[in-house]
This record gives structure tokens, C-alpha cells and sequence, in this order.
């Protein structure tokens, strides 16, 4: 159900307005937007961080892999899906996956960024909404929520999942990814404006802190996790010159080898592996019914 994200009052009807308190939602460039004051300065991230990364994310092994990633645990713990919200969708390229996998589900895409936004609405029929993913105007309204590499950008992570929690239906759930061991912290965290970088604990503390059971837990980037921190230790003797990890921009044949070991590790986990160590760690967990 919709609500209103003043005094959470539920809206009922089509139109974005509050019988309740008379909170009413701008609108620009043809989307409503929730949370106007966040497009001026959402935490100062880069937006031509969004450009540069629509250009990777289809076939950038990374991108690649954390994907299929997803789609393989939405398929294993969330077959029946008929909803989903992604929270932080970016240019939908996650988004447009999730609807090619799930064709009859409802999708929705939250993003504080008007630029994002005007690229994913050219890739995805999905609804979208210019928004903070601290007040979701939602009520127990999708059956899983996820954030891809979000919540690491907010000081206040506990209170995003639990609006993810609250916007959740009973006997849904919520997939996360983030990225891993504070000890890999370089430049680019910074530039990127990470808050954090998680433990394993953390993450799953926080998650069960939410209300949420965790069901599914593992890392990934692990197989190249020594080749991550060689490359974050060279960008803390040598940072670089603006915010995109070097990472991101290699050549075709690497990326191509690269490409073969991140599926040589998706097979291992889809077998049943659970890496204990990795650049990302990816959690799944069910609200109870």
C-alpha cells in the first residue's frame, strides 16, 4: 500500500496525496518526486558517476556477476515473486534483469537522482520514483525489496532497512549487496562517499536489528580478492585522479578473463559455497509472516 511519508497515513487511491495530513509529492520531468531537497545534494555522489557506470554495467564482469548473482537468488528463495522495489536503482540495469526474469511481477525502481532516473526509464517499463531511501512511501506493499551497493552511501543505515522492513509484506524479504572488509577502504570509498564498508557480522546484525530472519548469506568477488587488494593497496600509494575505480576501466581481454573466473565462482557457490572472504557479500533474508 502507499503512504504518505509525512505522517504515514496510507493513500489509497491513485493519486499521490495524503487525505490524512495533505502531503502532496512534486513532480518534474514527468516523475514524482518524493524527496525534492535530494535533488540539489544527495551526499555529494558524483552523478557523472551514473554515466560512466551505464557504459560498464552490461558487460563489465562485476557488474556481470553481482547480477547474475541476484537473479540466481531471487529464483532460488523468491520463485513466486509478483513484486519487487529496488532501492538506489540507478540507470535499472538490475531492474531491467529482475523484470526480464520475472516478467509478471510488479517492479518498481527508487532513486534520489533525476539523471538516473531519465536512463532507466528508457530501458524498463518498471514505475518509477524520485525518492530517499530513508522514507519509503510504501506499506507492506512488494514482496522483496532489494539495494544493490546502496546502503554503504547512508550514515543512517538502520533506519533504510527498516523502511525496507516496513514497505516489505509479511513472509517477503530483502536482498542486499554491499561491499566488504573495512580493511580494503581506499580513495575510492571516499570518492564514492561510502559511510562503511561491512563485516559479515555487521550486515547481518543490522539486518536481523531490522525485524528481518536472514536465510542466505555469502561473499563474491572472492576468488579475485587478492587482486583486489593489490589494486587498493597501489591506489593508496598512488590515489587516483578522479572517482572511478581503475578497476572499471580495463581492457577487453581482461575483463574477458576476468569475466571466466568470476562464472568459475558462481558455479561454485550455486553447488553450495558459501565464501567466507570477499570484495562483496550478499545477504538474503525474510520478514516473518
Amino acid at each position: 500500500m502507499r503512504a504518505c511519508i509525512q505522517c504515514r497515513a496510507p493513500i489509497k487511491h491513485e493519486i499521490w496525496s495524503c487525505a490524512a495530513c495533505g502531503w502532496q509529492p512534486m513532480s518534474q520531468d514527468g516523475l514524482v518526486c518524493m524527496a525534492p531537497a535530494m535533488l540539489a545534494d544527495h551526499d555529494g555522489y558524483h552523478e557523472p558517476l551514473f554515466e560512466e557506470y551505464e557504459k560498464l554495467e552490461a558487460t563489465h564482469f562485476w557488474f556481470v556477476h553481482r547480477r547474475r548473482l541476484i537473479l540466481d537468488v531471487l529464483q532460488s528463495h523468491f520463485p513466486t515473486l509478483r513484486s519487487f522495489m529496488d532501492i538506489g536503482c540507478g540507470t535499472a540495469e538490475n531492474l531491467k534483469a529482475i523484470e526480464q526474469r520475472f516478467p509478471h511481477a510488479r517492479i518498481c525502481g527508487g532513486e534520489a537522482s533525476l539523471q538516473a532516473l531519465a536512463s532507466a526509464r528508457n530501458k524498463s517499463n518498471a514505475q518509477f520514483i524520485q525518492m530517499d531511501a530513508r522514507a519509503l512511501p510504501f506499506t507492506a506493499a512488494f514482496d522483496v525489496i532489494g539495494a544493490f551497493d546502496v546502503i554503504e552511501h547512508v550514515d543512517d543505515d538502520k533506519r533504510v532497512l527498516a523502511e525496507m522492513y516496513r514497505a516489505c509484506r509479511a513472509g517477503g524479504g530483502l536482498i542486499l549487496t554491499v561491499p566488504q572488509h573495512p580493511s580494503l577502504w581506499s580513495h575510492l570509498d571516499d570518492a564514492a562517499k561510502h559511510k562503511r564498508r561491512y563485516t559479515y557480522s555487521e550486515l547481518l546484525g543490522k539486518v536481523r536489528a531490522a525485524g528481518f530472519q536472514p536465510v542466505y548469506a555469502t561473499s563474491f568477488m572472492s576468488l579475485l580478492l587478492p587482486a583486489m587488494a593489490l589494486s587498493r593497496l597501489q591506489q593508496r600509494l598512488k590515489p587516483p585522479k578522479d572517482a572511478v575505480d581503475d578497476g572499471f576501466r580495463i581492457g577487453a581481454t581482461l575483463n574477458r578473463i576476468f569475466g571466466g573466473i568470476c562464472a568459475a565462482e558462481r558455479q561454485l557457490i550455486l553447488a553450495g559455497l558459501r565464501f567466507p572472504l570477499g570484495g562483496s557479500l550478499l545477504v538474503a533474508a525474510r520478514k516473518p509472516s
